[in-house]
């Protein structure tokens, strides 16, 4: 039995090593622009709406219908991820609170995980927000080798552009300081 456990428990560390490694060279940067990628779209019709999705459209973060869009890269078995669940779903709730919610976006992006463990994961810690999968880790492809979670917040511009305002890797600046230089820099009111 110990043996089958230590298996198994390797087989997960594994799978999610991809979405663990660390690189010295994250691609995203501070001020540079947010690359077009298409993620799998949530199921969930109302999920879609709020984030502006038309029925058959993936999930672009840079086309969220939101001037600010916050993106958390993660992985379902990632144990910063799952310990600062509550806190990144409080970041939520403080954006609606302030009545940003139509300004300000979030989303999350399983690194490496598949649609039931992403479905176990906002069952399991009450995720308010849409969160989809990134089975094939294009995750990866976009942001380099980073540590989860990782945290992109991304301002669309009036010209169809985008810049990057925020990406890091860890947990999250406390929460009114941090919308409140999100707002600034984005221009909210």
């Amino acid at each position: 039995m110990r043996k089958f456990l230590a298996v198994l428990l390797s087989l997960l560390w594994l799978s999610a090593a991809p979405a663990l490694a660390a690189g010295e060279g994250a691609k995203v940067k501070v001020g540079q622009p947010f690359p077009s990628v298409e993620f799998q779209a949530p199921e969930d019709a109302g999920q879609r709406a709020y984030l502006g999705l038309k029925a058959g459209e993936g999930l672009d973060p840079i086309k969220v219908d939101a001037p600010l869009v916050i993106v958390e890269f993660l992985n379902i078995y990632c144990s910063h991820c799952q310990r600062q669940a509550p806190s990144v779903n409080a970041l939520y709730r403080l954006i609606q609170n302030k009545g940003w919610g139509d300004k300000i976006k979030m989303v999350g992006v399983g690194a490496s995980n598949g649609d039931e463990e992403v479905a176990g994961y906002v069952r399991y810690y009450k995720v308010p927000f849409p969160v989809v999968p990134d089975y094939k880790l294009r995750c990866v492809d976009v942001l380099g080798q980073v540590y989860t979670p990782y945290f992109v917040a991304i301002l669309r511009l009036t010209d169809g552009s985008n810049r990057v305002l925020y990406a890091a890797s860890g947990e999250l600046p406390p929460h009114e300081e941090f919308l409140k230089d999100l707002a600034a820099q984005a221009g909210l009111r």
